[in-house]
Formats: C-alpha cells, sequence, structure tokens
C-alpha cells in the first residue's frame, strides 16, 4: 500500500512498474482539487482477490437493488462507497488537465529547483534564527514540502498565517512544513517567505503566538 499523498502530481511515479497493489493519495493538494476535494484509490487489477470490508451501495453488483445480500461490484468498483461529492469530483478534472498540460517531468524539476533554493536560504537566514532542516537534504529523498524544526513551531507558524500571509502548518512537538506546489509558485515566493519568517521571528512573533491554537484561516 502506497501513500501518494505528497507525491501525486509533483513526482512521477510509474505504479504498474513498481506491480503496486494498492495506493491511495487526496486531491486537494498538488491536484489542486481545493477543499472537500475527494480521496481517491488505485488497486492493481490483478489483485482481484481484494475485497472491501466497508463495501457501500455503489460498490455492488445490484448498486439499485439495496439488497443485503448483494456481492461486491466487479474490479476496482468494488471499492466505492456512497454518493461521491460531486462538485468537489469535477473541480479536481482543470486540476489534473493543468498537470497534463505542464507535465510531470518539467513539474517535478520546478519543484526541486525551489525546495533547493528554499534550503539554501533557511541555512543562510534563519539557522541564525533557531531553524534546521528537518526534510532530507538529498531532493532524490523528497517531495515537494520541506520541514524545518524550531523550538516554537506552532507559534511561528500562527504568526506567518496571521501577521505575514505565508500559509505554512505546524506538526508537534517542533516542526514547521512548507509547501512549494511548482505550478503556481515561483522563486521570488520562496525569497519573500524566507524574508517574511525572518521578519516574523525577529519582530517577536514568536512571543505574540505562543500557545495559541494551531488554525490555518
Amino acid at each position: 500500500l502506497w501513500d501518494l499523498c505528497h507525491s501525486v502530481g509533483v513526482v512521477p511515479t510509474d505504479l504498474g512498474a513498481a506491480d503496486v497493489d494498492l495506493a491511495v493519495g487526496c486531491t486537494y493538494k498538488y491536484l489542486n482539487g481545493g477543499p472537500g476535494s475527494p480521496a481517491f484509490l488505485y488497486v492493481n487489477a490483478d489483485r482481484t482477490d481484494l475485497q472491501n470490508p466497508v463495501r457501500g451501495w455503489y460498490g455492488s453488483d445490484d448498486p439499485m437493488g439495496f439488497g443485503f445480500d448483494a456481492g461486491p461490484a466487479a474490479g476496482a468498483s468494488r471499492f466505492l462507497t456512497g454518493t461521491p461529492p460531486i462538485l468537489s469530483t469535477v473541480l479536481v478534472e482543470p486540476g489534473v488537465d493543468l498537470i497534463l498540460e505542464a507535465g510531470i517531468d518539467r513539474l517535478r524539476a520546478k519543484s526541486v529547483a525551489l525546495t533547493e533554493r528554499f534550503v539554501a536560504l533557511v541555512d543562510l537566514h534563519l539557522a541564525p534564527l533557531g531553524f534546521g532542516v528537518q526534510s532530507p537534504r538529498d531532493p532524490a529523498r523528497r517531495g515537494s514540502h520541506v520541514s524545518l524544526r524550531h523550538d516554537a513551531a506552532q507559534a511561528v507558524s500562527q504568526a506567518l498565517v496571521n501577521e505575514a500571509r505565508v500559509i505554512t502548518d505546524s506538526r508537534p512537538p517542533d516542526l514547521i512544513r512548507f509547501g512549494f506546489a511548482p505550478l503556481y509558485i515561483g522563486f521570488a515566493d520562496v525569497d519573500e517567505a524566507v524574508r517574511r519568517t525572518a521578519e516574523v521571528v525577529e519582530s517577536g512573533g514568536i512571543d505574540r503566538w505562543r500557545g495559541v491554537q494551531s488554525v490555518v484561516p
């Protein structure tokens, strides 16, 4: 079972060549589906033995019969549950179209360039302020986000979101995540994010937001 949430749309992945049985992912990150967009499931066509333990009416072989003794649908359809969110699902399509138009290899190249620049600027400008790079420094071992360590990660993240309009999130106890969607994030955005992070910390933002619950508006 592969988790594709942080790779689909930014990292070339050939599930068939890797002979993956199952993969799950989301569409609201790099596929640009937005809030409420659906998750997805990949099922290897050869794994006809796999069953869904929580079968919905769409996943049965007689979805309109509503019978308790209905069997599973053929193929990957057996993993469907209830009615999908139609509007949210429709909005995924233009996001995927943009990915296909840009090309996954070009997006990956830009993603690596963006994160490499960010890591270099963190070392130069933010390391003296108590930040450290937690993500692998080898770009081949990371996706399109970079996690930083800081003792006051939650306060820094809240200060960035609420004062500097830099949308990050924090993970206890000491991580801040910066994501770089290569379709619409540019190198000037990377520079500005680092500049604003330094500015927030140097201006006392940690003290202003220490203890505030982490919420991204």
